[in-house]
């Protein structure tokens, strides 16, 4: 397998695809990387890098469980603290980074569009 990209591709639903990919390009600093839209101009589709993988977006319309919990996406970072500080001064609201009993510090970030992204790294 020859590839740029490793591990799983997750793909999400939005109202607003473009305007969660600028939201994620501005605060977390994903970079965009293919959009595709319709004749109005709406993302249908966005794809943005974070890493060595991608993230995939649909913007048609958001899907969600039927107990409306919100979906949390894992992403694996050099230093929680640095997101923390990047998440903050991009004005997002989130609670502080924790060290987790099961050797993981992590920083939680709602991202007012139904996901949450945790952001970690092993601590053993």
């Amino acid at each position: 397998m020859n590839s740029d990209y490793q591990g799983i591709v997750p793909y999400l639903f939005y109202d607003d695809a473009g305007a969660a990919m600028a939201w994620y390009s501005r605060v977390f600093g994903f970079e965009e990387i293919g959009r595709w839209e319709n004749d109005a101009g709406k993302v249908q589709n966005g794809e943005m890098r974070v890493g060595t993988t991608e993230l995939w977006l649909d913007g048609s319309g958001k899907k969600t469980d039927t107990d409306e919990r919100p979906h949390w996406i894992g992403i694996w970072v050099d230093d929680v603290d640095a997101m923390y500080t990047k998440v903050t001064r991009a004005g997002v609201e989130c609670d502080d980074p924790v060290d987790r009993e099961f050797g993981v510090r992590m920083l939680t970030v709602p991202d007012g569009m139904g996901h949450l992204w945790g952001f970690m790294k092993r601590t053993r």
